[in-house]
């Protein structure tokens, strides 16, 4: 069978070819995240093919070694700190102040003026609009103090000022 050249100056073979290598471009773009195994499977065919020792991805070696240590604990999932004599960090125990505070007493502080380690626990205060009003420069705001231990459990918490939004405090 002959080859009839088309308009293009290329043959029919030439443009079948083409079209093949093109649908097995497409395939490999459309399962761009490949399984590790295909992926490794690739890897030995080329490495056996150039006889070279196949290599491990950093994926495979991340797994394999996930499998041979012990997985060590973090903090949300070990519980308790203060039995361990850690104490939680400023932020986490900002963060529990606002969720435990806001729980209680239904209102969501609205800022956190501040957060000092005293003796043993965390005292953080927070800024708690207590009346809203129109316009919200009449707010009626509440500095509270938190206290949380070292794990960050609340033990107690006081108001300690109430002013009006936008006044100067005395």
């Amino acid at each position: 069978m002959s080859e009839e050249p088309r308009a293009d100056g290329k043959s029919a073979t030439d443009a079948s070819e083409k079209r093949d290598r093109k649908s097995s471009e497409n395939v490999t773009e459309g399962s761009s995240r490949r399984s590790s195994a295909s992926t490794s499977a690739a890897r030995e065919k080329s490495a056996s093919s150039s006889h070279e020792k196949p290599t491990s991805s950093s994926h495979e070696k991340s797994a394999s070694s996930a499998r041979e240590r012990p997985k060590a604990s973090s903090r949300s999932e070990s519980g308790s700190q203060g039995a361990t004599g850690k104490r939680i960090s400023a932020v986490r125990a900002v963060k529990k102040a606002i969720e435990q505070f806001g729980t209680l007493t239904g209102r969501p502080p609205e800022s956190v003026v501040g957060t000092r380690w005293k003796d043993d626990h965390w005292s953080v205060r927070l800024e708690v609009v207590e009346s809203r009003r129109i316009p919200d420069s009449a707010d009626l705001l509440a500095e509270y103090e938190v206290e949380l231990d070292a794990d960050g459990e609340l033990m107690a918490y006081d108001r300690k000022d109430r002013y009006v939004r936008g006044r100067p405090s005395e």
